[in-house]
């Protein structure tokens, strides 16, 4: 290795020991925020912390680095107090948004115990929606005053605008409204909608209980509730394909009724025309298996549309089959010519039974003649 290339490394090394220094120079223990929870714009917050040197060489702290506090709160006010050997002593009263400790004023040698005890005072902001803010914020600056970010500690809470959660509970109600309408008018098409129901009954209550929460709560509770919606709708998709898949197996199941009384009752095999019933019945067929497929897949719309189909080709072949049976009714069950039905059949007795009558007539008026 080179000597160009061993002092580069060298100082790679030294900068990244440095650098752990630095950010192991300075320990937040244990900050203690009240009131606890969620805060609302105008609520006082006060907080306490303590902070630990730890020797950085041979300074308990950088001398060319600051040591910077701070916080979002409105009106703080800080109380400092340095901590050296056990004795106490108190910084200036400080105010405003950050306190910053210079190295001349922490820096001590390495030997001295130095630690600091902070306390803050103030009111949380205005808020334009519900989000994080900065209670409190530690942090080292470098000799350029460039934030160390190792060295940051921080501790946030969220504030509510109360508008953000009347909102969210009127969004969720209105969605409840139009869930509710789903549920009526798959029940008007005769689907089951008992577990949608089920559903849009947990929905509600904990719409109710997000109305009297706070935020973390309320929220939690509303998106529970966008959650139970949600599989509500699925639910009603999955009774709708389930109901228009029972619907189209009704033809199918009629015409295979009638298949069987044309193939075993009548002994009808060959004829055309329930060639035709037959064929229509197994595309129905088809369609069904492939939307009670999509069903299993959860593919619930795509399964309505092929339970569309298989309904539709059932009927026809169910109308095929109506009208074959029709046919071979008025044919005196055979499958022959159609103009040999019962009313022709009627009206050749008729005919025959006249022309009997008259016969009789014409003969017994001849034997009269013949007797003359």
């Amino acid at each position: 290795m080179s000597m160009k290339l061993r002092s580069l490394s060298l100082g790679i090394v030294l900068f990244l020991l440095i650098g752990i220094q630095l950010a192991a120079g300075v320990t937040v223990l244990n900050p203690v925020i009240n009131p606890t929870g969620d805060l609302t714009a105008g609520a006082n917050v006060s907080t306490s912390f303590k902070i630990e040197m730890t020797p950085s060489g041979s300074d308990t702290f950088p001398k060319a680095n600051t040591l910077q506090i701070f916080t979002d709160l409105n009106n703080a006010k800080w109380t400092v107090t340095m901590i050296r050997d056990g004795v106490e002593h108190p910084v200036p009263q400080e105010f405003g948004r950050s306190v910053y400790l210079s190295g001349w004023v922490l820096s001590y040698p390495s030997a001295v115990q130095e630690s600091l005890r902070v306390s803050l005072e103030g009111t949380v902001p205005s808020v334009p929606k519900s989000m994080n803010k900065t209670i409190v914020l530690v942090q080292e600056l470098d000799g350029n005053n460039a934030v160390i970010p190792a060295t940051i500690v921080t501790k946030e809470r969220l504030i509510i605008n109360p508008t953000d959660m009347t909102q969210n509970i009127a969004v969720r109600e209105s969605d409840l409204r139009i869930y509710r309408m789903h549920i009526d008018a798959r029940a008007q098409m005769g689907i089951n909608t008992t577990a949608a129901e089920q559903k849009y009954s947990a929905a509600q209550a904990a719409i109710q209980s997000a109305k009297n929460a706070d935020f973390a709560t309320s929220q939690a509770s509303l998106n529970t509730a966008n959650g139970l919606m949600d599989e509500g709708e699925k639910l009603l998709d999955k009774a709708w394909a389930e109901n228009e898949i029972a619907n189209a197996q009704a033809p199918i199941t009629k015409t295979t009724e009638l298949i069987t009384y044309f193939t075993v009752n009548k002994s009808i095999t060959s004829d055309p025309r329930l060639s035709i019933v037959i064929a229509k019945k197994e595309s129905a067929e088809q369609y069904l298996s492939s939307a009670r497929d999509l069903h299993y897949l959860g593919n619930y719309a795509f399964s309505r549309v092929k339970a569309k189909e298989a309904f539709d080709k059932g009927n026809e072949s169910l109308n095929d089959a109506i009208n074959f049976k029709i046919a071979l009714t008025n044919t005196g069950g055979s499958s022959g010519p159609g103009w040999l039905n019962t009313t022709t059949l009627i009206i050749a007795g008729v005919v025959v039974v006249i022309i009997a009558i008259g016969g009789y007539f014409l003969l017994r008026k001849k034997n009269r003649w013949d007797e003359y």
